[in-house]
């Protein structure tokens, strides 16, 4: 192997390196599996307020992770407005837009097309999204009183998959 494809070779390896390190202050993404602590976040919703996952312990959250780009977000989206209606005083419901992915503008039409109540956080940076391995959407992810996962779930939900994932956080 010649010396430029030696020095090219080091090259890369030590920028993939650096690129995965990431800097002190973003979430670390961890497996998320049941019974591990949710990874914390603070996110602003589409009317400007704050949310803060630590902030909402000793209550049972649900968590799902969509883009207007989405074809199966857009069909699972009236089950999840269902849901969000039916277990309204019983679990918390947050759609989360993967803002880096997506654009604001689309992510609003997306909202008003669907007619969507639910609160709507804006993951702008991909931090979140990077946190829960959110590599694809949608992903929902129901989380205890405690902080912590009951349930981690990849692409689209049906109905009754999102009954059971609602019904397993009472």
């Amino acid at each position: 192997m010649s010396r430029f494809w030696r020095s090219l070779l080091l090259v890369l390896t030590l920028a993939l390196f650096v690129s995965a390190c990431g800097t002190a202050d973003e979430p670390k993404a961890v497996p998320l599996t049941k019974g591990t602590p949710a990874p914390d976040f603070t996110l602003e919703t589409m009317s400007g307020q704050t949310v803060k996952l630590s902030d909402l312990r000793g209550q049972k959250v649900f968590l799902n992770f969509w883009a207007s780009w989405c074809p199966p977000c857009k069909e699972e989206m009236p089950d999840l407005q269902a849901m969000s209606r039916k277990y309204e005083d019983k679990v918390k419901l947050y759609g989360v837009n993967i803002t880096g992915d997506d654009t604001l503008e689309r992510a609003e039409m997306f909202i008003l097309e669907q007619k969507l109540t639910f609160p709507q956080l804006l993951d702008r940076e991909g931090k979140v999204q990077k946190a829960y391995n959110a590599i694809t959407v949608p992903i929902s992810v129901t989380i205890d009183e405690q902080g912590k996962i009951v349930e981690y779930r990849l692409g689209q939900l049906t109905q009754e998959q999102m009954e059971h994932m609602f019904q397993a956080l009472l």
